[in-house]
């Protein structure tokens, strides 16, 4: 399939087959479309916690909330994303570092415009702990959205995950030693025989409804 047959087939999975585990190649690919996501000025602010045990579900299960506890017991797979509390000069440094190991710059000069290009942007954008922390936020939906059109095209499903307590979670996970905090959960798997959605045709509006072409 085509990407767009991809995005036309994919649906969100309620109920995950328990006995269908992951392989490691599955969950090597995963990783890769987490790894792989794009982010504003490549900043990655984000951090995932990757569930596979039994052990590690038991541990997060306090904050899901009722609605999606069964996803979580029985995909064998749930990942918790997490964001940077700020963008530290640690962090930028640390950025900086990798891209330089990486090859991103031809020289001295486009590596020094390239920092001091993006710890502007930073600057300007970011006016407010708030408003810095509500931008890294939003980053992660876009590794969200990767994640979520890759999955079906690795053969597998998934489903996005809000309802859980971010609080309970940062508790359990100790994100606020680590300067990061919870914000938006995925589990990733094979459906089950008792999955409704997965017999249910898309409903989407029309293009005409949510297009304007200027």
């Amino acid at each position: 399939m085509n990407i767009t047959e991809i995005a036309a087939s994919r649906f969100t999975t309620k109920a995950y087959d328990a006995t269908r585990a992951l392989s490691e190649e599955q969950v090597a690919a995963i990783l890769s479309l987490l790894q792989t996501s794009p982010s504003t000025l490549n900043l990655q602010g984000w951090h995932f916690h990757v569930i596979s045990t039994a052990a590690g579900r038991e541990k997060i299960a306090p904050a899901i909330f009722e609605l999606n506890s069964n996803k979580v017991a029985e995909a064998p797979l749930a990942i918790v994303f997490s964001s940077i509390n700020a963008v530290s000069e640690q962090h930028l440094d640390a950025l900086l570092a990798q891209e330089q190991q990486d090859g991103r710059f031809r020289d001295e000069a486009s590596r020094e415009k390239n920092d001091a290009g993006r710890r502007g942007y930073v600057g300007r954008y970011a006016t407010s702990p708030e408003a810095q922390r509500h931008w890294m936020d939003r980053q992660l939906y876009i590794a969200l959205g990767f994640l979520l059109l890759g999955a079906p095209a690795l053969g597998l499903q998934a489903t996005p995950i809000e309802g859980f307590d971010t609080h309970k979670m940062d508790k359990i996970l100790g994100l606020e030693e680590q300067g990061l905090h919870s914000v938006v959960m995925a589990t990733v798997g094979y459906n089950s025989d008792k999955d409704f959605n997965a017999q249910l045709p898309k409903s989407r509006f029309p293009l005409d409804k949510i297009i304007t072409r200027l």
